[in-house]
């Protein structure tokens, strides 16, 4: 199996940490923040030990928590 370039890996861990960012800027509940968490420290597992695999359930844990922050604003009335 060859390796992924590096810049594909960090694509993942970016906008993991930058979704994690604006889920706590926006003090979203525990139930948002708790994925994205999760998903942020194997997105690091993932680029530093070079294994591509991992991006899989980053990628899964990104979306659940990406989708959950979206429907939490949903109710919101601005």
């Amino acid at each position: 199996m060859s390796a992924i370039p590096q810049g594909v890996l960090y694509l993942p861990v970016m906008a993991v940490w930058i979704t994690l960012a604006g889920a706590l800027i926006n003090r979203d509940r525990m139930r948002v923040v708790a994925p994205l968490v999760v998903a942020a420290v194997t997105a690091v597992i993932a680029a530093v030990a070079n294994m591509p695999w991992l991006l899989v359930p980053v990628v899964l844990l990104w979306l659940l928590g990406l989708l959950t922050m979206v429907r939490e604003h949903r109710g919101e009335s601005y």
